[in-house]
């Protein structure tokens, strides 16, 4: 049962007391701070975790196409079984990711003379290759392009979705990374680059 404080001087000086000794006691605060800063420290690691897959990610999808439009350079005559080899192997430099995102888009782009371009032949990965005289899969810049000379156009595109990206999507707006990466190349032994 509680006492009956007799003034209201009386009352203030019990308080203050009780003020003074919640004050000192510092035995709850460590706990206190851990259950405030907890949060954000799960949220920063979850989002460097994210962040660190997407980096790999970003570079993996610039090994592809790089290394696709070396490979196809290095030769002037292919056969479909060989071009379709080099592409599933360069596919293999996604993992551990998954690869069924991965969509890859080899063309070998004829140049005309006033250096508009088309495609002359083109295989792919996880779509449907591109026919013969469709448009560029990737933008040919102008200082590159040179009449008669075809060249070698690579487009790779991936879709990465973390558990952590889907998790923060309320508060970043992104639930997953999208990828496009493009490489263009000159063929090494001819002007030309011909599948048989």
């Amino acid at each position: 049962m509680m006492k009956r404080l007799s003034s209201p001087r009386a009352a203030l000086s019990a308080l203050t007391k009780t003020l003074g000794r919640l004050r000192a006691d510092r035995s709850g605060v460590s706990a206190i701070e851990f259950v405030l800063i907890f949060p954000i420290l799960v949220v920063l690691f979850a989002g460097t975790v994210d962040f660190g897959q997407a980096l790999m990610v970003s570079r993996k999808m610039n090994q592809i196409a790089g290394t696709l439009g070396d490979m196809v350079s290095q030769k002037s005559s292919w056969k479909a079984t060989e071009i379709a080899a080099v592409i599933t192997g360069a596919a293999t430099i996604i993992q551990p990711f998954d690869d069924d995102a991965l969509k890859i888009q080899v063309a070998i782009v004829d140049v005309a003379s006033d250096l508009t371009t088309k495609v002359n032949w083109a295989k792919a990965l996880g779509e449907t290759a591109l026919t013969k005289n469709a448009a560029s899969p990737v933008t040919i810049p102008t200082d590159i392009a040179e009449s008669g000379v075809q060249l070698i156009a690579v487009r790779a595109t991936y879709e990465l979705t973390t558990p952590f990206s889907s998790l923060l999507s309320p508060v970043t707006g992104v639930s997953s990374y999208h990828y496009n990466k493009t490489f263009i190349m000159r063929p090494r032994i001819k002007d030309t680059v011909v599948l048989e």
